[in-house]
């Protein structure tokens, strides 16, 4: 794994498009793997300089960043998502998953709400940037945050176990597989998980089950993540029943979204704009084995 440090522009809270990046070179390649203590990755002893860098989403109160500076506009959008996701103000007694953690915003705030335990994984951003931010902020803040270098496909409960609380933000459209990861995702959900996710906003059939298609904003050799889908809200929240989500609540419906429907009409292309679900899980599903259910052979 490597920690690249980069300046990004963020849109929606979650990364569109990758800028210059620069690679710390140092002269043992393996100092670019952090140590593992107890399945957790640890900060490696030269990257505490990083700490000396304010992490750009964390409040003024943790940083001592001035709210005049150039990041006050991504401070405000975030705290804009906060209320709009409706995650419990008080988190004591939660155990909380953070997929697609990024620099841990969402991760922090949950510690901050009294979780009992926060696990933090990445692998989209943290292949490629956000990793040193998130090892700034980690330090910086003496988080008790765990993180770890997960792909979403391969969630695996018997390794870290059911969270009360499950974040997918930011996450859905980068995914190869969806329902193959949300039945992952349901697996480890023990409570309550939130989707928020860019939605289709087609002029027409906006209820309809629909998934575009498009390679994402990079070139797919070398960003393979940016490939995306972004469904319809009728086809995610079908999709988060069908993998074993059997209450499915839309809370929050894209901005501007008839003024994005018309566009749609104008230009032919549909348009999107960010939705928020919650979904709890229900009982397990039975797996069929030749004709009769599991539990019946």
């Amino acid at each position: 794994m490597r920690l690249d440090s980069t300046r990004q522009e963020t849109e929606g809270g979650r990364q569109k498009g990758a800028g210059g990046r620069r690679r710390r070179h140092t002269q043992d390649p393996a100092s670019h793997n952090p140590p593992i203590r107890h399945g957790i990755l640890a900060l490696p002893d030269e990257a505490s300089p990083m700490a000396a860098r304010p992490h750009q989403f964390i409040s003024t109160p943790d940083t001592g960043v001035s709210p005049l500076s150039p990041e006050w506009h991504v401070r405000r959008r975030f705290a804009r998502r906060l209320r709009l996701l409706g995650i419990p103000e008080n988190l004591t007694g939660w155990s909380v998953l953070d997929i697609g953690a990024w620099h841990g915003y969402f991760s922090f705030e949950c510690e901050r709400r009294g979780a009992d335990r926060v696990l933090a994984v990445d692998r989209f951003a943290w292949d490629r940037f956000g990793m040193t931010e998130f090892l700034a902020a980690h330090q910086r803040l003496g988080s008790r945050v765990e993180y770890q270098h997960v792909d979403v496909h391969e969630l695996d409960v018997e390794a870290i176990g059911q969270f009360d609380l499950v974040l997918l933000l930011g996450v859905f459209y980068h995914l190869r597989n969806p329902l193959a990861a949300l039945e992952r995702i349901a697996r480890v959900t023990k409570r309550l998980l939130i989707c928020e996710t860019h939605v289709l906003l087609p002029f027409i059939h906006e209820r309809y089950p629909l998934v575009s298609f498009f390679p994402g904003d990079e070139r797919t050799d070398e960003q393979t993540y940016d490939l995306c889908g972004i469904p319809t809200m009728t086809a995610l929240t079908e999709m988060l029943r069908f993998t074993g989500f059997d209450d499915v609540e839309i809370v929050y419906r894209p901005s501007f979204r008839y003024w994005k429907k018309f566009v749609a009409l104008v230009t032919t292309r549909p348009q999107s704009g960010r939705g928020i679900v919650h979904a709890r899980p229900g009982p397990p599903r039975r797996q069929e084995t030749g004709g009769r259910s599991a539990e019946n052979a």
